[in-house]
């Protein structure tokens, strides 16, 4: 078997960069969550993936969180950081 195998993650967190939220710190938010999960090792569990345009600009930062479908609104780092620790709890409880 290859050494490139696809994974599939448990949860993806697309951060918003398109160019209103990346002024409102969308692009900063996506390194901030892209670092934490690289730095708790949870690469293979969580994927921070940044966007074009979600059509929200007027509430940006935006966060969306697959496979629960939850959009968050004017997400700043601290936010963010809160959204992923929820998203690894749920991990965790889904996996019991």
């Amino acid at each position: 078997m290859s050494k490139d195998r696809v994974f599939v993650p448990e949860c993806v967190l697309y951060a918003c960069c398109g160019s209103k939220c990346k002024k409102h710190g969308g692009k900063q938010l996506y390194k901030s969550l892209k670092a934490d999960v690289k730095s708790r090792h949870l690469k293979r569990v969580v994927q921070v993936i940044k966007t074009g345009c979600t059509d929200r600009c007027k509430h940006g930062p935006v966060l969306a969180v697959m496979p629960q479908n939850e959009w968050h609104l004017g997400v700043d780092e601290l936010r963010g950081k809160q959204i992923l620790d929820a998203a690894i709890e749920n991990i965790k409880i889904s996996r019991t």
